[in-house]
């Protein structure tokens, strides 16, 4: 199986390693530096018992000659989806499946204009991964990964799956895609930004009492939002998977923390501007995800 990775930070990184246990994988990313250096000396894997593993993962830029993939796994931050796909698109043939594990919501209408909607397996993950330097991450917390189902993308779904379970990850199928897209961005809101503008490690959300509350007034406040589109989300169970997921990837560094620390745009749009854009729709106002948005767009000014 021909397995293109997009994106060669923490996760893209991580996933490639996995899967090039027994497929032939390339990544490709945008920075010249991060390519050499992979393929000069591969990419160190280092697990949470210390261990390190190293992998040997061919790696190119946007612009080279490459072939068609018969899988696609995107890892780009999802504010750059558009802008990806394009530039990518010379890989992607009618049968090339393509699958978002991304942060944020919203994805599938990203990739439903590049791919017919049978070729796309939408999904979410709950590893931890950080880039410690290019070419080597820290896998900071193992789980499962999610993978959604529909009427369309039964054959696609059960190639994907395959592919992961013999790689070594933990799956579990969701009839119900939506609902397991707006959980995962649930999990998102009760940790990324709050890791970021704290600047710790994901552990900071259940170990510190001041970071806890307001993780908890954001989720129940997202909770509150969604359900006045007819969903029935339990805000105190929401809140526990969040306190679960900061407790298995405690030692992780969160992507938006990651952004920031890097002088980086964050994926802040695709995730509490959310719910700033749909409690709007509502006319309700919902002023803890709007001041954390503005929070971080407030630090974003300083790049």
């Amino acid at each position: 199986m021909k397995i293109a990775v997009i994106g060669a930070g923490a996760m893209g990184s991580l996933f490639a390693s996995y899967l090039s246990k027994n497929n032939e994988v390339f990544l490709i990313d945008h920075r010249l530096e991060k390519i050499d250096k992979i393929n000069k000396y591969g990419i160190e894997v280092v697990e949470n018992d210390n261990s390190s593993h190293f992998y040997k993962v061919a790696s190119y830029m946007y612009n080279e000659n490459l072939p068609v993939a018969d899988m696609i796994f995107l890892f780009v931050k999802s504010i750059k989806n558009l802008e990806v796909l394009e530039n990518i698109s010379h890989i992607i043939s009618d049968k090339t499946i393509l699958v978002s594990l991304q942060n944020g919501y919203g994805n599938d209408k990203d990739l439903e204009k590049f791919q017919d909607k049978k070729n796309l397996v939408i999904g979410s993950t709950t590893h931890g991964s950080t880039l410690l330097s290019y070419g080597k991450i820290f896998h900071a917390g193992s789980g499962l990964t999610f993978l959604g189902e529909n009427d369309f993308n039964k054959k696609s779904l059960d190639l994907v799956k395959s592919i992961l379970f013999a790689c070594g990850f933990d799956l579990e199928i969701s009839q119900n895609i939506e609902k397991l897209m707006i959980e995962k961005l649930f999990i998102n809101i009760g940790i990324n930004a709050i890791t970021a503008l704290a600047d710790k490690e994901n552990s900071c959300i259940y170990k510190n009492s001041y970071a806890k509350k307001i993780s908890k007034l954001l989720v129940f406040e997202a909770c509150q939002v969604f359900n006045l589109y007819g969903y029935g989300f339990n805000k105190e169970e929401i809140f526990d998977r969040v306190i679960e997921t900061s407790r298995k990837t405690g030692k992780n560094t969160s992507s938006m923390r990651a952004d920031l620390l890097k002088k980086k745009e964050s994926e802040i749009d695709k995730i509490n501007k959310v719910i700033i854009d749909k409690a709007r729709e509502k006319n309700v106002s919902c002023p803890y995800n709007e001041a954390i948005t503005l929070l971080i767009k407030a630090k974003e000014g300083e790049i």
